[in-house]
């Protein structure tokens, strides 16, 4: 079953999209897992400024609002943060529809973890 699972995971992967192999990648880490299986960590450093918004900064714009970061990943709110990237989100919120809503709201709070730095 172990190699299943694995076997799955590597072709799921390779393909590129997010599909049940990256969902099992990170079904037992809560919002740290899913924000590196999403590849998050790429474009947002914990406090700096990379591709995207420093996690800092995402965390002290959205100020505990978690509910409203969640409608965010969902595609169904504006960034409280422009840095004229709105285009490159369009395909990582893709990616954060697919998730279940519980791993929205841990990946939320995981970023929100930040905003106190």
């Amino acid at each position: 079953m172990k190699r299943f699972i694995l076997t799955s995971l590597i072709v799921f992967l390779t393909c590129g999209s997010l599909t049940l192999g990256t969902m099992l990648l990170a079904a037992d880490g809560g919002g740290e897992a899913t924000f590196h299986s999403l590849h998050c960590n790429i474009c947002h450093k914990p406090d700096r400024r990379s591709a995207g918004p420093a996690l800092s900064e995402i965390g002290k714009a959205y100020n505990g609002q978690q509910e409203l970061l969640v409608q965010y990943l969902q595609g169904q709110a504006k960034p409280l943060i422009d840095l004229g990237k709105e285009q490159v989100m369009k395909g990582q919120l893709e990616k954060t529809k697919e998730i279940s809503a519980a791993e929205r709201g841990e990946l939320a709070g995981y970023i929100l973890s930040f905003g106190g730095k």
